[in-house]
């Protein structure tokens, strides 16, 4: 599962489960923190469409099974070759690429997706569907838009390089467009970690 079809699922996991059957609960369990990987051979032409067909050559190495994967696309660890280090200042990066024909059908997935789900009766009442699509609408489109997020990374780069705290990693825009995103890897903690930290950190 992927694409729209995922990100409603999550959404709706987050919302109350007291007011729907146990067996919808559990599936949309399930979907919160799960998606499916897409081998790198059916992802090679929006890497190609994105960054041009001799790609490899700016990287050293890169690893083809992602390392994380969500709704509209999947995360893979590469190093960059040396020109391309010198460039951007870093070597270690998280090339996240976006599947093939996500994007497009968004608005036609979602339709699909609400006219089934009221047919079928499968939620409650108060489960806010309508807002639900209306939001994981906005944000789909907004997920797939990789030029406007490498904007806000840059930006929020400039505002915060002198923060004590935060960090944002650096983007490398030449390899970067509407499908490809290449950053600066960073290691990190998976969020339900969090509740174990002090209320300082």
């Amino acid at each position: 599962m992927r694409g729209a079809a995922l990100k409603l699922g999550q959404m709706l996991s987050i919302q109350d489960s007291k007011s729907m059957s146990p067996e919808i609960a559990e599936v949309l369990q399930r979907v919160q923190n799960s998606a499916n990987y897409v081998p790198m051979s059916q992802l090679e032409k929006a890497v190609d469409q994105g960054l041009g067909k001799g790609w490899r050559c700016r990287f050293a190495s890169f690893n083809e099974e992602p390392f994380a994967a969500a709704s509209i696309g999947q995360v893979h660890e590469a190093h960059l070759s040396d020109n391309m280090q010198k460039k951007c200042g870093f070597s270690r990066a998280a090339v996240k690429v976006q599947y093939p024909g996500v994007a497009n059908s968004i608005d036609s997935d979602l339709d699909n997706l609400q006219s089934l789900l009221v047919m079928s009766k499968l939620l409650p009442r108060g489960m806010y569907l309508e807002n639900t699509i209306r939001v994981a609408r906005k944000e789909l489109h907004w997920e797939c838009d990789y030029l406007r997020e490498a904007e806000a990374m840059t930006k929020f780069g400039e505002l915060l390089a002198d923060d004590p705290v935060f960090v944002v990693p650096r983007l490398a825009g030449d390899l970067s467009s509407s499908m490809v995103l290449t950053a600066e890897f960073m290691d990190g903690v998976h969020m339900k970690h969090a509740e174990g930290y002090s209320q300082e950190v």
